[in-house]
């Protein structure tokens, strides 16, 4: 395996999915992205006024310090990892960067919803389950 994509939103949820990246990408020696998407939500518009573009900048913000605190959690284990920051609809991005970019495999959070949680899959790790034909870990 020669690349990984490694999906996160910085939640407490993601911590799994950070550690098994990075016991594949030890053992495997694998080149490592990280990606983190910021939703954006067309409906909105944040772009149109003050008040979006000033949370443009925070969840930017968000976003870098994500990356940052999860490439240094690469680091530590001596392995370099790439960073990615996007913006869009989170199952779009991370289907069409795996796609194009050829990863062999993608790497994201699995999230139960309600009361059913160990049923149902988040909607985006779902979303990305039924776009990708390409191997792909959820961790939950």
């Amino acid at each position: 395996m020669d690349k990984l994509l490694l999906a996160t939103d910085g939640s407490k949820h993601s911590k799994n999915t950070i550690e098994q990246a990075i016991k594949l990408a030890k053992k495997f020696d694998t080149e490592v992205t990280i990606l983190y998407v910021i939703e954006v939500n067309p409906q909105q518009g944040y772009d149109f006024f003050a008040s979006y573009r000033k949370k443009e900048e925070e969840l930017v913000n968000a976003g870098e310090e994500v990356l940052k605190k999860t490439a240094e959690a690469f680091e530590e284990q001596g392995i370099k990892a790439n960073t990615r920051l996007e913006k869009g609809n989170p199952a779009d991005i991370i289907c069409g960067i795996a796609h194009e970019e050829d990863f062999e495999l993608v790497i994201l959070g699995g999230r139960g919803l309600g009361k059913i949680s160990g049923v149902l899959l988040g909607s985006v790790s779902n979303a990305v389950a039924n776009c990708l034909a390409k191997n792909i870990m959820i961790v939950k």
